[in-house]
Order: C-alpha cells, then structure tokens, then sequence
C-alpha cells in the first residue's frame, strides 16, 4: 500500500500505516507542523500558525523534541527549530465509501513542564486507536522557553506560551481534523501529571472556548502547588550569571543565546517539588492583558465564578501517586522533594520557615502522617503517602468540590488502584538495585523496539524491588500507551484485560460524555460509573475490577483542608 497523503490547509503531507495491538492498519503522520518556528524575535512570545508550504511534506519521521533536557540521560535533546507540532493517528481515512467522523482525542504530556516530548517512545496509539478513535499528540514549548514571564508590559511576555502552543495546536485540529477522519466537533483533550494540569488550565481559560467538548485529567490540576510558576526574568538571568536587573536587557540577552546554553543553565539548580516553593518555570496568572492572554485571574477564582468551558470531566489520581517523590529524589537529588515537615508547607500560606507558626503545622503534619516520629527508610510508605495526599489528591479533592458547586455538566471522579507489576518507577525505588536496573533499561531504551529490547527489558524487570503497594505516578500510562519500555503485552493476559478495560472507559467518554453508556458490558464489569453529585463524591476505582464507591480519603483531606484556607 502506497504512503498516504492528506491535504491540509497549509498543504500535503505524506504519512505512514502501521499496525495497531490487534496488528489492524493504521495511520500515523509525524512532525506536522501548526506553529511556525519559535525562534529570533518568537522565542518567548504567544505563537504564530505555520505558514503554507508548497509541495508533499514528509510526515514519516517524528519531529524534534521541544529545547529541554532528557530526564534521565541529563543531557541536551531536540531543538527550537520545528518544534511545534504534532503527530496524528488515525484508524481510517475518509474516502468516497465511508465519511462518518470519528472522536477526536487530544494528548498532552506531562513531565513536570520541562521535560518530555509527544513521541511514540513513550507515547504510541496502539492501544488506545483500536476503539475507532483519531488521536492527535502535542509539542509545547517546555522551560524557559514557554513559560518566562515578564512584569513589563511592553515585552510582550508576560507567560504561558507553552499553554498558548497548546491553544493554537486545538485551532490546528478545528481547521485539519477532518482530513484525517476525525470530527472537529467532538473533541477531548486529556494529559497526565504536568499534561494533566495544562488540560485544566485550557479547561479554565477563556481562550479555548469551543474547541474542545470533553476533557480527562489524569493525576494533575490546576490547584496543584507545582502546577504553578511565577514571574521570573531575574531568576534565569541568575542561573546564567547575567548582572542585569533591567527585563527588557535580559530578553535580548536570552534571545542572543543558544538554547543549548539556556537549557544548561536552567538545570544549573535543582527544580522544586517541595509545597513550600514556588516553581520558577510554570503556568502564571498573566499580569497584562495581551491579544493571546491565556489567564488572568487565579484558577480558584476561575471556578467559584463559573467562568470555565462547561463540559464534561473525568479527573482523578493514583493511589501512590507519591511514589514519584522517591524517584525524584534518586535522579535530581533530595532537595527536589523536601527534607523537613516544613517542607510540606504550601507557600501560598507565606509562612517563614522556622517560625512559630511554621514549626507548628510542620508538626501536626508529622504527627498525623508519621505518629510523631521522624521521617526515615522504616516508614517510607508513610512519606508516600504524605507526598500522595499533598502533591497530588488535596488538590483534586478541592478541583471537584469546587467545580461540582458551579455547574451541572457531569464530573467523573477515579482513583486507579491496579498494581502494576512492571512499573518503572517502582523498579527505581530500590537502592541498591537501581542503577543495574537503569543500565538495562537504557539499553533496552538505545536499541529500540526488537527481541533485544525485550530481553533488556525482562532483565530490568527481574531485578529486586521494594515491594510498594498502590499504582504509582504514571502507572495508568502503561494501560493507555504503548511504550517502548514495555514488555510485549500476552494476547488474554490480564493485563491486556486491565489495558482494554481502561481504553474502553476512556474512548466512551470521548465519544459520547459518558464513560459507561452500556451497563451490560462485562468487560466493564456490569459497572455504572455514576458522576459526582452536590452531596457525594462517588468514585469508580479503576482496579483488577471496576467498583464504585464513596470517596476513601476524606479524613485525610479534611485535614488539609484544617491547614489550607481556601
């Protein structure tokens, strides 16, 4: 069969067929450009449509990762050049013989807005585009790159231009999506972690109203204390030893730079996870009207006002998801995730550390979580649990209370508990073993997708491990995705029950707002999930089986919520 060509409204581009899980064809079109490139007087400001091109685009080959640092290999990877775009698969293409339109579903990523790509290492359609849907993955700007912020208006940067790429790439889908089969009208976005809570900001922001319907927010929000950035002009100006105070000498200088020295010196001091800090490079409350303005009022007060895009929601969490913290801790370094109680302090409260105030909910967080005694390796399940509750389920926890108050569309409430047995976090949690079991993922990693990779891969997954309980940050990926640092899935395998089950209830939602419209589907487990109502928050936990059930963690929240004053 011949390449296919699509013909956008920019122009053509020659894509490639795959083979989906059930080895079924399917379409992929890689690299497709919506943004024009992102460089000279573009860097740092709101972006542009590509312009039209003459000519078959090569479509074949994925395109660059957007200027970061690899997470694992510590090193430069992609580029400013082509970055924005992104890669669209599709069961079917329309043709004189079939025209009905599919669900469209739109992918974020998530890594922590400085990390990460839309590339099929880690993304691919395999799963997920045997239920009939397209599936467009999107490149953002990550860092200092889209998300400097400057106080003076006269810049034109006042934040968010990763968020404002994810903007644009939505009004690339209303104009092309057709093309490819997929219905411009009936569009979700959905993410994970950092991917997560840029789909609530697009859900809160003005800017996107009618380019999505539905949306799913997969371990991550807005009211999240690392799903928030502040102004910080000086602050990388400081990482490259740049003297000058002035906002407007600092922009000239950045853009002078190269962005491999830029990247260096972002990673120069470690990130934050800790509640206690602000993050420097995220989204911000925009403090300048603009043209592409993006947010300019809080995300909380976004939602007591009833000002955000009304339509259906999936949110929710795993159930440790602060097994993460671990993991950070063994790549960037303990100062990522904290030291003290203190640390757990968000720093909205603007308490000094070490003072009374300060020493005192430090102790009552370690009193609650840890019986008064000490953080230590004989209860790090209890600092999991901690870092769950406080990076990640507080803040959905309040997203649905709030949300729920201010409109009637249907918000669907999970938690996954499926213990996944291959979970690359998890294998990293195991000092001793950890770096025998990084070497053989980077070889699996290096030689790519083959029967070498899988032999890597088993040796990784046969190394020791701590045994950890509940679904670690990132495990629902494995049953969405098809990554390449994933064993070959058996054919009747629970586990590929777990993956069909998890697509299922997610392209239902996509296709029709309700994640369970046929309560007689066994694989589904005959289960309703039932939204949330003013006086309930029912959950469906996403397990070995589907079960509905009242929320589980309310002690826990309530005694954030005796700490936060929302």
């Amino acid at each position: 069969m011949d390449n296919p060509v699509v013909s956008l409204k920019e122009g053509l581009i020659k894509g490639k067929i795959g083979k989906d899980h059930f080895d079924n064809p399917y379409f992929h079109f890689l690299g497709v450009p919506y943004g024009k490139a992102p460089i000279g007087e573009l860097r740092f400001t709101a972006p542009v449509p590509v312009e039209p091109w003459n000519g078959i685009k090569d479509a074949t080959q994925e395109g660059p990762v957007c200027a970061s640092r690899h997470v694992m290999f510590k090193r430069y990877v992609g580029a400013e050049d082509n970055c924005l775009h992104v890669n669209v698969y599709t069961p079917q293409l329309p043709s004189d013989g079939n025209n009905t339109l599919k669900p469209v579903m739109v992918w974020i990523h998530g890594g922590g807005f400085l990390h990460d790509s839309n590339r099929r290492e880690m993304y691919g359609p395999e799963y997920l585009i045997t239920e009939d849907v397209v599936i467009v993955s999107v490149n953002y700007r990550l860092g200092v790159f889209g998300f400097l912020s400057l106080e003076n208006p006269a810049l034109e940067v006042p934040g968010n231009a990763g968020l404002k790429d994810m903007v644009l790439a939505l009004k690339w889908v209303q104009k092309n999506i057709k093309n490819f089969g997929g219905d411009p009208n009936n569009v979700t976005i959905f993410g994970e972690s950092a991917g997560s809570a840029a789909v609530h900001y697009l859900y809160l922001s003005p800017k996107t109203k009618g380019l999505f319907h539905k949306a799913i927010c997969q371990s991550g929000c807005a009211l999240n204390s690392w799903a928030i950035g502040c102004t910080n002009g000086t602050i990388i100006a400081d990482y490259l030893n740049f003297k000058e105070r002035d906002e407007g000498k600092i922009l000239e200088y950045l853009k002078s730079l190269s962005p491999q020295k830029i990247v260096k010196a972002l990673h120069r001091y470690d990130d934050t996870f800790t509640a206690s800090r602000i993050r420097p490079f995220g989204p911000v409350v925009e403090k300048y009207v603009t043209d592409s303005a993006f947010l300019m009022e809080e995300p909380l007060e976004i939602i007591k006002s009833r000002k955000f895009n009304k339509v259906p929601l999936i949110i929710g969490n795993n159930s440790r998801e602060g097994i993460l913290a671990e993991v950070a801790k063994k790549v960037f370094g303990e100062n990522i995730v904290g030291c003290s109680f203190e640390d757990e302090i968000y720093f909205y409260l603007k308490l000094e550390k070490g003072s009374e105030e300060s020493k005192r909910i430090a102790n009552k967080i370690k009193n609650f979580y840890f019986n008064g005694e000490d953080r230590s390796e004989n209860n790090i399940e209890k600092f999991y649990l901690l870092k769950t509750d406080n990076m990640f389920l507080h803040g959905t926890f309040k997203t649905v209370n709030y949300q729920k108050e201010q409109t009637e569309v249907p918000i669907y409430f999970y938690e996954m508990t499926l213990d996944h047995p291959f979970s690359l976090f998890k294998s990293m949690c195991t000092p001793k073993f950890f770096y025998p079991t990084m070497f053989f993922y980077f070889l699996a990693y290096f030689v790519g997708p083959g029967r070498l990779n899988q032999i890597f891969l088993r040796l990784a997954n046969l190394m020791p491990r701590k045994t950890l309980t509940g679904a670690s940050h990132a495990d629902d990926l494995s049953y969405i995705f098809k990554p390449l640092l994933a064993e070959k899935v058996r054919y009747g395998s629970d586990e590929e029950i777990y993956i069909k089950r998890f697509i299922k209830l997610w392209t239902n939602f996509a296709k029709s707002g309700n994640p369970t419209p046929n309560t007689n589907d066994p694989l589904l487990n005959y289960v309703e999930w039932r939204p949330v109502t003013k006086d309930q928050n029912c959950i469906l936990d996403i397990g070995t089986r589907l079960e509905m059930k009242n929320y589980p963690h309310v002690e826990r929240m309530q005694f954030w919520d005796s700490i936060y004053s929302y």
